[in-house]
């Protein structure tokens, strides 16, 4: 099955130049990778390329940009995002690049006959309150308390409205498949996000528990994450039936603790975990305070001069057990994880080496 030519969005950030990577390496049908991000693509990964590659720089919500992209592409790869989930996100960008910027993907599929999309949604869109254990693509429920909130319901959003065209038509008369992958949280080369983050502040120190971090966490290696977009990819050509569904882009990482989960991190950099944990209660109480607080400064600030990336949902997040299958994505497109845990933390490690 051919797959022709491969529009990636926001191929520059961590999970697009992990897809890239895997589209050189595994992509045997790929005539042309096209890359469309906001910054100017620059290979971060090593691999030797085997593609014609485009870059195109520029915003999704610019309707004129994203046809030139899109005009004689087979499949668009729909990773580009906005991550924004601070005390104080900002409701209207993440409408903006999350919700308008999708729906300017997807007219631009009509209009320049573009037969298959594939959107990167989020797992967010379920962490709430209500623990998962081995969850389904069919067992687990959509919560109304989401821990990340106006980040988790654009993204929510925009899957809806990506699967929803799932079947219409393009402009030449032919049907526009569609299908959803939900990656975990990620780690591995150019996470600057989760472990990094996690980590620098606590190097040769000792990590305070907040909360008593019991819950067991699920992350997945970024490599592992796309390579069920490259599978998605070939299946969605292969069998249009699986049109309108959506994966959780799960791996054989074990789900575990927060500590544990970060452990080989830990022991990579020193860092030792406390013996004692700060009472979840006291804690959450702290950053409603703190919230309060900020709330009434930013009426006399710049908008964006105070914000954290500290929240009740992040903690929240921490102490609520999740962990999901990849069952789904196994039966239907195919995928086994392609790195296996030792490898993919191994490969990991050199990369945190670096930037830690």
């Amino acid at each position: 099955m051919a797959s022709g030519i491969v529009l990636v969005t926001g191929g520059s950030g961590c999970l697009g130049q992990h897809i890239i990577k895997h589209l050189h390496l595994l992509g045997t049908d790929v005539k042309e990778i096209r890359i469309l991000d906001v910054v100017k693509y620059e290979q971060k990964l090593d691999f030797e390329k085997s593609k014609p590659m485009k870059t195109f720089v520029g915003s999704i919500t610019d309707q004129s940009v994203v046809n030139e992209a899109c005009d004689g592409v087979d499949v668009v790869l729909h990773i580009a995002s906005l991550i924004d989930w601070r005390l104080f996100p900002n409701h209207k960008t993440l409408h903006e690049v999350n919700v308008t910027g999708t729906e300017t993907i997807l007219k631009a599929c009509k209009d320049k006959n573009v037969p298959y999309l594939i959107y990167c949604s989020s797992l967010s869109i379920f962490y709430g309150p209500r623990e998962i254990k081995a969850g389904t693509e069919t067992s687990v429920q959509p919560q109304t308390n989401l821990y990340f909130g106006a980040y988790a319901k654009s993204k929510s959003k925009a899957q809806k409205m990506v699967l929803g065209a799932n079947g219409s038509k393009l402009k030449n008369g032919k049907s526009l498949r569609t299908l959803a992958i939900l990656p975990l949280p990620l780690y591995g080369e150019l996470d600057y996000h989760n472990i990094t983050p996690s980590v620098q502040p606590f190097k040769d120190k000792t990590y305070t528990l907040i909360g008593p971090m019991t819950a067991r966490v699920h992350y997945s290696y970024a490599g592992n994450c796309a390579y069920v977009f490259i599978k998605a990819m070939e299946a969605i050509q292969r069998n249009p039936e699986v049109g309108g569904e959506y994966f959780f882009a799960a791996d054989d990482t074990p789900p575990n603790i927060f500590p544990e989960t970060i452990r080989p991190f830990f022991e990579q950099f020193n860092v030792k975990t406390s013996s004692w944990h700060v009472p979840y209660w006291l804690i959450m109480s702290f950053v409603f305070i703190v919230y309060c607080v900020f709330y009434v400064i930013r009426f006399f600030t710049p908008v964006d001069l105070v914000n954290l990336g500290f929240t009740t949902g992040s903690i929240s997040f921490l102490n609520t057990t999740c962990y999901v299958t990849y069952d789904k994505a196994n039966t239907l497109l195919g995928y086994k994880p392609l790195y296996d845990y030792k490898t993919s933390i191994e490969m990991s490690k050199q990369f945190y080496a670096k930037v830690v």
